[in-house]
């Protein structure tokens, strides 16, 4: 989607250096809670961005991340736009990650990406971590891009030459860019075996007028311990709030299951600063950013604290996002993150401008909900699954789409949707269903993360609501494949039935147990489209 109004002034989110809404600003809600980690677009696809950032530009949000999809390691930005933070609108790659005019084949694969706006030039700015030295950067006409790099990079402190640049934050503050950065030092005689592998500090500059470069002058961030947390910093965000200056970060963790939560706070970037602790694990998440949000009524910010989720290992993919406000004290301090499972958030915030972002998901004729808890499960080594429903409907049925991630699969992904006249049909011997549709897919045809795979229906496409629906799914292999579950509740008209692999006859003492049985209280995520 590209920029079709000219900016005028900066709106009221200016630490995020958005450019100015030009319409009334619309108050609107939104409620974060720390079970539904799991984001997706409006066509049903994962939310394939880590490291990632949301900013407000021109009236409307932008969510930009590495993505992990293509490859199961950093591979390129993506970017996703959405006017009410829930529905979330795919804009694509902000560059061809493939191409041979951008750094992000080196040491860091773009990593932690951050965009400024600049309003004298009328042009988005893209900072990444790319390897040594410095950090890339490359400029667009629009938020969505194409961006094209600099062959000049952005310089660090001459101070930290031979260290690593790495995760890092860059933002405007009352017209003045900042960056935040960590320098890795694999050389201090320090580093353990076990732990700490490494030593980083964070320091703070300011920007260059036209936001393509740091000054070059920089100051820690750290407190007066000086001490293995303060030299263990990373995946930083600054913003100000009242008379100070904050700097939001985790510890040395890499995409982990949980880190430190760390804020410090000083009322210059040259110190001294306040160290706060505000969660040993962050809610299982290591934070990527610090969100504002503006009460169009009240004029009141509120600064919502944006962590990745990941399960630790390899499989970053796998990885969600968690917001939660941070509410602070008289004195500047901030309360403790609150990790409660059942604890929720609404805040109220600018609606961004335009219509909400609708796709195959959202305007699909059945679907499980797409505010549901998901998880991911990998099993159809040892699991057929039958995922049935009511149709909600009556008409034409098009396609059913099932949410799916790849390992290193030599065996394809069978599906195939189907009719029944009732659930029981799948306990009873010599069954044969109406087919409706069949497909299949090898790994080369599915991604890392939880894209989509759709059957398309050919035959007997006719439905009448509330007959019953389903979709067989088989993939054994040695690496399975993956897909989502939620929890269900009685009547909801999802339900989900398995059978071992290579299990095809009776079971029990009495011979009349079937192989086929529930998967109590569970279901796949999936959509089915009508003509």
């Amino acid at each position: 989607m590209k920029l079709t109004s000219v900016v005028r002034a900066l709106t009221a989110l200016a630490s995020l250096c958005s450019a100015a809404a030009t319409t009334k600003a619309v108050s609107a809600s939104v409620t974060f809670d720390n079970n539904r980690r799991f984001l997706f677009d409006t066509d049903g696809r994962q939310i394939d961005a880590y490291g990632s950032k949301v900013n407000n530009f021109n009236g409307k949000y932008y969510l930009y991340g590495n993505s992990f999809s293509e490859t199961g390691v950093a591979f390129g930005i993506k970017s996703y736009s959405s006017v009410d933070l829930v529905n979330w609108q795919y804009e694509g790659f902000l560059f061809d990650p493939a191409g041979n005019n951008n750094p992000c084949a080196a040491s860091g694969g773009c990593g932690r990406p951050h965009i400024l706006y600049n309003s004298i030039t009328k042009t988005y700015v893209l900072w990444a971590n790319a390897g040594a030295p410095g950090y890339a950067v490359a400029t667009s006409n629009s938020p969505t891009g194409p961006f094209v790099f600099s062959a000049a990079r952005a310089l660090i402190d001459p101070a930290f030459d031979d260290l690593n640049p790495a995760d890092f934050t860059v933002e405007i503050i009352d017209g003045t860019g900042y960056i935040v950065f960590s320098a890795l030092n694999f050389k201090d005689p320090n580093a353990g075996n076990v732990w700490p592998p490494i030593f980083q500090n964070m320091h703070v500059s300011k920007l260059t007028a036209d936001f393509m470069n740091t000054t070059r002058v920089s100051y820690p961030v750290r407190s007066s311990a000086n001490d293995l947390i303060d030299n263990e910093a990373e995946s930083p965000d600054i913003f100000k709030q009242g008379n100070n200056f904050y700097v939001a970060a985790s510890n040395t963790c890499g995409y982990c299951n949980g880190s430190i939560a760390l804020l410090y706070r000083s009322t210059s970037i040259q110190g001294p600063w306040t160290r706060q602790i505000l969660e040993g694990y962050s809610c299982n998440g290591q934070v990527e950013g610090v969100l504002p949000l503006t009460n169009p009524t009240t004029g009141a910010v509120t600064n919502v604290w944006h962590s990745t989720t990941v399960p630790g290992g390899p499989r970053t993919g796998f990885g969600g996002h968690i917001f939660q406000p941070l509410t602070f004290n008289p004195d500047g301090s901030a309360k403790n993150l609150d990790c409660a499972s059942t604890a929720s958030f609404p805040v109220s915030f600018t609606k961004g401008n335009g219509t909400t972002a609708a796709g195959n998901a959202t305007k699909a004729g059945d679907a499980t909900p797409a505010l549901a808890v998901y998880s991911p499960v990998c099993d159809s080594d040892s699991f057929i699954l039958y995922q049935t429903w009511t149709a909600a409907k009556s008409g034409t049925l098009k396609s059913v789409s099932l949410n799916v991630a790849r390992g290193s699969q030599t065996v394809p992904l069978s599906l195939t949707v189907f009719k029944l006249s009732s659930v029981n049909d799948l306990f009873t011997p010599e069954y044969k269903w109406t087919a409706l549709g069949t497909a299949s897919f090898n790994a080369n045809q599915t991604t890392y993360t939880f894209d989509t795979v759709t059957v398309p229906v050919t035959a007997n496409a006719t439905v009448t609501k509330g007959e019953v629906l389903g979709l067989f799914i088989q993939g054994a292999d040695y690496s399975p494949w993956c897909h989502m579950e939620f929890d269900t509740t009685s009547g909801c008209g999802f339900r989900l039935f398995q059978q071992g692999q290579g299990q095809y006859s009776w079971r029990g003492l009495q011979g009349k147990s079937p192989p086929v049985y529930e998967r109590q209280g569970k279901s796949v995520k999936f959509f089915a489209a009508y003509a």
